[in-house]
């Protein structure tokens, strides 16, 4: 009784842990979409960084990494 006991409590937290992985993945790739949206729009790095508690060089360390390469980006505020 107890190995199943302890085979069950195992699959659950297992069962959990992948669950909040899928969940952490849409919510990434839905943060990565609106940052996308919002540069699209104009919005400066700063302007990012400052809604995370970011630099403008920490917001696009952060978030720059999976921007087309030939995609033209918005002018920045100085």
């Amino acid at each position: 009784m107890g190995a199943k006991s302890s085979n069950e409590a195992k699959a659950k937290a297992l069962a959990s842990l992948a669950a909040a992985k899928q969940i952490r993945e849409a919510a990434e790739s839905d943060e990565f979409a609106a940052i996308q949206a919002a540069r699209s729009a104009g919005a400066s790095w700063s302007r990012i960084g400052e809604l995370y508690g970011l630099t403008k060089q920490g917001a696009q360390q952060r978030f720059k990494r999976g921007s087309k390469p030939n995609s033209p980006a918005p002018a920045d505020e100085a």
